[in-house]
């Protein structure tokens, strides 16, 4: 057993509207990944965006049955040198399928009837072995989902907002067991000239199904996976692709300048100056930097300087208003 074979893996779950650059932040994330989804979009989002060519699953699931047993399958395989994490793009999908395809196969009850109850019990028992199996994958996994809003169940109980799928009762189960969970939001505020693309998570919000086990996510967190996990204090393995590495001394670079003070524009200007780098790489080290430096600056306030937490609060996203009651 080598070092690197001690080293942790992650479980991720983001949820948010479409078009909150899920997909492209797992793709810099996790650039070596295997992932599981539309190979066209995933596709298109990483040539376009980022400049590289993905390694998506020619066949990927098209049902949760599908997911389960390929998940199992990447479970036993020994050698997962040639990837280094799972995305699976988007699961949302995938139970809504899934529960077209059980209630239209579903067996009869007494009366003659489908069983209306058979495509929850399903989609229970899928979730849960998803989360059971993701635990003893060998290598990080990056779930997708679409945004579902607070609401009540059938019993009137109220349901947090969460990952989209098909029953209120389980949009807290995979969240459950994984070690981050976040709602993908747009800032204003955060100074990515590109695109403002933040992470929100309260544990104390009883509107929103979120949590962070690395301590690093906050109501207001850079929408960037990978510099969140190399902030934290575990030794998380993140790649980047052969030829990339450079991206990590610009980051640091844009970064430092942040932390001595200078504007963004400024920092990027200094970072990419006489740099003859394909731009889309360029651009993809610059919003790493600045999610390290937005970090970095966060991690300098003392934990026990209060007022800071205030000003954090006060300049939190604004969340949608809560359900009506009737």
């Amino acid at each position: 057993m080598t070092p690197e074979d001690t080293l942790p893996n992650v479980m991720i779950t983001i949820y948010g509207k479409p078009k909150k650059k899920k997909t492209s932040d797992a793709l810099a994330a996790f650039p070596r990944a295997l992932f599981l989804g539309v190979p066209s979009a995933i596709t298109l989002v990483a040539q376009n965006e980022l400049g590289f060519s993905p390694s998506v699953h020619p066949d990927s699931p098209k049902n949760l049955t599908d997911l389960v047993s390929m998940l199992k399958s990447f479970a036993e395989i020994s050698d997962k040198a040639s990837h280094d994490a799972l995305v699976v793009d988007d699961i949302s999908h995938l139970c809504q399928r899934s529960m077209l395809e059980w209630t239209e196969n579903g067996p009869a009850g007494r009366s003659g009837k489908k069983d209306r109850f058979y495509p929850y019990q399903q989609l229970n028992q899928h979730l849960l072995e998803i989360a059971h199996t993701s635990r003893y994958l060998g290598v990080h996994l990056l779930m997708n989902f679409h945004e579902r809003t607070p609401g009540t169940n059938s019993e009137g109980r109220f349901c947090p907002g969460g990952p989209d799928v098909p029953s209120r009762n389980q949009i807290e189960t995979l969240p459950a067991w994984c070690d981050i969970n976040v709602r993908a939001m747009v800032d204003p505020n955060y100074p990515d000239p590109w695109f403002p693309s933040i992470y929100y998570c309260d544990p104390t919000d009883p509107e929103w199904v979120t949590g962070d086990r690395t301590g690093m996510c906050t109501t207001k967190t850079p929408g960037n996976i990978r510099e969140i996990l190399r902030a934290s204090e575990s030794n998380y393995k993140l790649s980047r692709l052969p030829g990339l590495e450079w991206q990590d001394d610009v980051a640091q670079s844009l970064a430092d300048d942040m932390l001595g003070g200078a504007a963004v524009p400024d920092a990027i200007q200094s970072a990419v100056s006489g740099r003859t780098d394909n731009p889309l790489h360029l651009r993809w080290a610059c919003q790493d930097g600045i999610a390290r430096g937005v970090l970095l600056q966060q991690a300098e306030r003392s934990l026990f300087d209060f007022t800071a937490e205030e000003k954090k609060e006060a300049n939190s996203p604004t969340l949608p208003p809560p359900p009506p009651s009737k």
